[in-house]
C-alpha cells in the first residue's frame, strides 16, 4: 500500500490545515478533500488527478468536504460519504428553514443572548456554506475499499467514519481521533446524546491493532490506545469542571462562559464560530451528564438550567 499525505491550508484560524490522503491499495482514492476551491487547487498542484478513481469523505464538516464539489464537477470523480451524514446533508438541503429554526431554538434553550444567536447563525458552517451543500453531488458509501474496513464512529458528526486496515495495522481517523487536540463534540439534535455516541465510538475501536494513525488534522502518530485514553480522560476532566460550576442553577451558555478552554482561553475572546463550538460542546456534556444522572435539569422561561 502506498500513501501520500498532503497538509492542505484551510480557512479556519484555529486549525489552519487539514490532511488529505492519497491511498493506493489497488483501489486508488483520496480520503477527505480540504475546505474549498483553494484546497482543490492545492491538491491538484501536488497530485496527479488522473490517478484518483474516487473520493471518500470522513464526515460532513466543510473542512473535509469542501473540495469535493470541484473534483466531481471539474474532473468527474465520484464522492462518497457515510449513509448517516449523507442523510443529514440531504435533510438539511430539503428544508433549510427547518434546520435554521431548530438550531436557533437549540441556542435559545441554551440561554444564549438573542444578539449572539444571530451572529452565531450567520457564522455557522452549514448555514454559511449553504449554497455549497446545495450544489454537492455526493453518493452513499455502499462499498468497502480494497484492504480496508469502514467503521461507523458517530459522535463528532452523525455519520463519521474511519478506515481501518488490519493487514497494515493503520487507521485513517478523520476527526474521530486527533493527536494534539480533542475533536469538538456538538449537538445535531436535541433528542440525541452525541458525547455518549462519541465515547461509545472510541470504546468500539479502542482494541483494534493499530500502529499508525493518519488523522484529519495534525501529524501522523503511533500511540493509538494511549491517545484514546487521553481523550476519554479529557472528557472526564471536563465533566468534573462542569460539576464544580453547577453549584447553582445555570444554563449551557453560562456554563460555557465559565469554562477555561484550550490554552486558557475564555469564551469571550473567541470569534462567533468558536463560541458556537464552545456552547454546543458544553451542551453535549450537559446532555450526557443528565442522562447519566450526574446533574438535574429544569426549564425556566424556556431556558434549560442545570445543577448538581
Amino acid at each position: 500500500m502506498q500513501i501520500k499525505n498532503l497538509e492542505v491550508p484551510i480557512e479556519i484560524r484555529a486549525l489552519r490545515t487539514a490532511n488529505v490522503y492519497f491511498i493506493d491499495s489497488n483501489d486508488k482514492f483520496i480520503f477527505d478533500t480540504g475546505m474549498s476551491e483553494n484546497s482543490y487547487k492545492y491538491i491538484k498542484s501536488n497530485m496527479n488527478i488522473n490517478d484518483i478513481d474516487y473520493i471518500i469523505v470522513s464526515h460532513l464538516h466543510i473542512d473535509h468536504l469542501g473540495g469535493a464539489m470541484y473534483f466531481n464537477r471539474i474532473n468527474n470523480i465520484p464522492v462518497y460519504i457515510s449513509k448517516n451524514d449523507y442523510n443529514y446533508i440531504k435533510n438539511f438541503i430539503k428544508d433549510n428553514d427547518f434546520y435554521f429554526n431548530s438550531y436557533k431554538e437549540l441556542l435559545k434553550t441554551g440561554g444564549v443572548p438573542e444578539m449572539l444567536i444571530n451572529e452565531i447563525l450567520n457564522s455557522h458552517p452549514l448555514i454559511k456554506f449553504i449554497n455549497y451543500y446545495n450544489e454537492l453531488n455526493i453518493k452513499i458509501l455502499d462499498f468497502t475499499p480494497n484492504n480496508f474496513e469502514v467503521i461507523d464512529v458517530p459522535g463528532h458528526s452523525p455519520g463519521s467514519i474511519v478506515l481501518y486496515s488490519k493487514s497494515e495495522k493503520l487507521l485513517f481517523s478523520g476527526d474521530h481521533i486527533l493527536n494534539r487536540i480533542t475533536p469538538n463534540i456538538s449537538v445535531y439534535s436535541k433528542d440525541k446524546d452525541y458525547l455518549g455516541l462519541y465515547i461509545n465510538s472510541l470504546e468500539k475501536i479502542k482494541n483494534l491493532d493499530v500502529q499508525t494513525v493518519y488523522p484529519g488534522h495534525g501529524e501522523i502518530f503511533h500511540n493509538y490506545q494511549e491517545r484514546i485514553n487521553e481523550i476519554l480522560k479529557h472528557h472526564n476532566n471536563r465533566i468534573d469542571t462542569i460539576l464544580e460550576i453547577l453549584k447553582s442553577w445555570k444554563s449551557p451558555y453560562e456554563v460555557a462562559s465559565e469554562i477555561e478552554w484550550s490554552k486558557g482561553r475564555k469564551m469571550e475572546t473567541m470569534n462567533y464560530m468558536e463560541k458556537n463550538f464552545a456552547i454546543m460542546e458544553t451542551m453535549a456534556h450537559l446532555i450526557y451528564m443528565h442522562n447519566k444522572d450526574l446533574i438535574k435539569m429544569s426549564i425556566n422561561s424556556g431556558v434549560n438550567k442545570y445543577i448538581i
